[in-house]
């Protein structure tokens, strides 16, 4: 089959998208500044493509039918992939190297140390993204900074950070407490993310056996973790690689020095295949300078 003929034209496309997000052909058709008659047109020509209908009248009022409402979310949602990649591609053809990192070593390592590299290295263009999840990201970013067990360490990672983690506590609730670290972690709220097994380890460590448990509330990742430590809400078992700031800053308290997961690690690897290239070889060293800093 022509792989043409698997899409229809861009122009009926464009006229349902905007049919979709106007609400009405007269909209679309001043969205787009052409004729009602050619919005019509546009989506008759569509439906002849599909070979069903996919908008219905309703009055004097044409709306899309269940399957056009889907088909007009996938449609723009493909546009706004293509406009989003236009506007990278000033950033596509000045080089730039992807670093790709979990969003607490973005804000806590990371971004704090960029003002220092592009002062060293102007000539380099840095592209910081966001990985959500510890999953490798396809296309391959130049620089991928990870979570995992040190046991599991890929080929080409290396061990970045160390992901052992402390109890801590924003400073009001220890007030509350008068200054009792094991009340404050009596009374919670304790603060878990996925991992609903760090706190049991962690009480099993100190060698604690009280039955009272104190209440959990449960976020998603590291970031939102520390952050809802930071803001009082409960106690937080966070890594202590990213505890510097707080810490300095009087944010977060540590409540004890027994501490978790020596076994984890934040990894940096360079899957993308422009590892030798000399703009990425800087990066990574610069990361690299970073972590002995923070481990000394």
């Amino acid at each position: 089959m022509d792989i043409r003929r698997r899409l229809p034209p861009l122009n009926s496309l464009r006229a349902l998208e905007a049919l979709r997000e106007a609400g009405s052909v007269s909209a679309a058709a001043a969205q787009l500044n052409v004729s009602h008659s050619a919005v019509s047109h546009q989506i008759r020509i569509l439906e002849q493509w599909i070979g069903r209908p996919i908008t219905m009248r309703r009055g004097r009022s044409v709306t899309l039918t269940e399957a056009g409402e889907s088909l007009a979310r996938v449609v723009r949602e493909s546009f706004d992939s293509i406009r989003h990649e236009l506007d990278l591609l000033p950033m596509r053809f000045k080089r730039s190297v992807n670093i790709s990192a979990l969003p607490i070593i973005a804000e806590e390592i990371i971004l704090p140390e960029i003002p220092a590299f592009t002062e060293r290295h102007p000539e380099i263009s840095l592209h910081v993204s966001l990985a959500q999840t510890d999953r490798i990201r396809t296309p391959a970013p130049d620089i991928e900074i990870l979570f995992r067990e040190r046991s599991a360490l890929r080929q080409g990672e290396y061990a970045f950070l160390p992901g052992d983690a402390r109890p801590v506590a924003a400073p009001e609730l220890i007030e509350r407490a008068q200054g009792d670290h094991l009340e404050v972690l009596r009374r919670g709220p304790l603060l878990s993310d996925e991992d609903s097994r760090m706190w049991p380890r962690w009480w099993t460590a100190v060698g604690y056996t009280s039955d009272e448990i104190a209440p959990y509330i449960f976020l998603e990742g590291s970031f939102l973790l520390q952050n809802a430590a930071m803001a009082g809400l409960g106690v937080a078992l966070c890594r202590v690689a990213t505890l510097r700031r707080p810490i300095s800053e009087g944010e977060l308290v540590v409540l004890s020095d027994c501490q978790i997961d020596e076994d984890w690690t934040y990894t940096l690897g360079m899957p993308s295949p422009h590892i030798n290239e000399p703009e990425v070889q800087a990066v990574a060293s610069w990361l690299k300078e970073i972590a002995r800093t923070r481990l000394n």
